[in-house]
């Protein structure tokens, strides 16, 4: 079997608009991007896409595959997500910070988890640190985690945030500059991703980081910036010193956060503000919360909100009024930049992995391929995982309720 595949006649967002072009793939690269593309005599696999447009597969830089833990008992522990779940969502690439389990749903478990989805088809990286300290770590310490294990991308911190241990400021500026030396040293981005909690100041210790510590502000990430009216406070300031903000489409009033800015409009406002586009990222804090509790006092359905990424770019475009370009770039090139990803990942150009998205006209997913690898079908998984619920389903009903899609 010919190890080419062609993608013909899609309207291109790379995430900028290239127009109508064929996309030639040569195993898991892209090759070249350009119209009518021919090929000569060699055997090449299709797939056409005219009237559809194609955009870069999304970077999910804060996701929780084997489960962020569940903050209710025992019984509240979350499950693994599967391979068919992430690419029925868009997502082609994952980034795994620690929950707030740290005990059952250890380092160990994530970087395993890890290597199975990328035996299966995505991209999967992970981080260290987390909620409580001290940090557990592979090798005895964050700094040689970081510099041994490929898949290690940073470091996350808890800040403002009361379930969390505590930081010293000068701790944090110690941590900075270990990063810094571990960018120069790995030539990986080593960021600081730091979650913001529910305090009046959540990220004043971020902050002082940033400013006093003199590495530079692309190392910092503020995440959860639509959490509350100060994290959205805060994200004005973290981005005016440079540094990258995220926000989450499952901070919403709807899904159990009432002091939440719904992610759509909490990303318009920012930019109202001033907050540059380009520090700008989303991803989905997806598979870590229990179920919501419904008006009667009964639980509804566990949500992993995956799907809820794509959801809020098409909002931005539909609702929000911003070009397909600028929302595209929240969940490609600017999570890729933020992660030291951007010469592989968050683009379509020659050179970098072949991760597509093909849109049909209700903006909808129609097919993925990952690595080159076609994984999603007529809006159907085709790669899953060794259990994952509905494998070996030939019409897909159960794929599909799996996948929420």
């Amino acid at each position: 079997m010919s190890d080419l595949t062609v993608v013909r006649n899609a309207h291109v967002f790379a995430p900028e608009d290239l127009g109508v072009c064929d996309i030639l793939i040569a195993g898991e690269r892209i090759v070249v991007v350009g119209p009518r593309l021919q090929w000569g005599r060699l055997p090449v696999r299709e797939i056409d896409a005219s009237g559809r447009r194609v955009v870069p597969g999304m970077v999910d830089g804060h996701l929780h595959i084997i489960g962020g833990g569940g903050n209710e008992g025992y019984a509240s522990r979350i499950p693994e997500l599967w391979v068919g779940e992430l690419v029925a969502a868009g997502i082609t690439t994952a980034v795994a910070p620690p929950g707030v389990d740290m005990v059952a749903k250890n380092l160990d478990g994530i970087l395993a988890k890890a290597y199975a989805l990328d035996s299966e088809g995505v991209s999967a990286y992970m981080m260290v640190g987390g909620f409580q300290r001290p940090f557990r770590t592979f090798t005895g310490s964050v700094l040689r985690d970081i510099f041994t294990i490929e898949k290690i991308l940073g470091v996350k911190v808890a800040l403002g945030e009361t379930r969390a241990s505590r930081f010293r400021e000068h701790e944090l500026v110690e941590l900075a500059a270990q990063l810094q030396w571990l960018a120069g040293t790995t030539g990986k981005a080593c960021v600081m991703h730091a979650h913001l909690g529910g305090t009046e100041d959540p990220a004043g210790q971020l902050l002082h980081t940033m400013r006093t510590s003199g590495v530079p502000a692309e190392r910092f990430q503020a995440t959860h910036c639509n959490y509350t009216p100060d994290t959205m406070e805060a994200a004005q300031q973290v981005a005016l010193a440079g540094g990258f903000v995220d926000f989450n489409p499952i901070l919403t009033p709807d899904f159990g956060h009432p002091t939440a800015v719904p992610v759509a409009r909490a990303i318009l406002e920012s930019l109202d503000a001033g907050v540059d586009s380009g520090l700008v990222t989303m991803t989905t804090d997806g598979n870590a919360s229990v179920p919501v509790t419904l008006e009667d006092g009964t639980r509804g359905p566990y949500e992993k909100s995956l799907t809820w990424l794509w959801d809020a770019v098409v909002e931005l475009v539909r609702e929000g009024g911003l070009p397909l370009t600028q929302a595209l770039s929240f969940v490609t090139t600017n999570p890729a930049r933020a992660l030291g990803l951007d010469a592989r990942k968050g683009r379509i150009r020659a050179g970098t992995d072949a991760d597509l998205l093909v849109i049909g006209a209700d903006m909808a997913i129609e097919q993925v391929i990952a690595r080159g690898r076609h994984v999603v079908r007529d809006g159907r998984p085709v790669a899953m995982s060794l259990y994952e619920p509905g494998r070996g389903d030939p019409d897909g009903r159960k794929a599909l309720a799996t996948s929420g899609g």
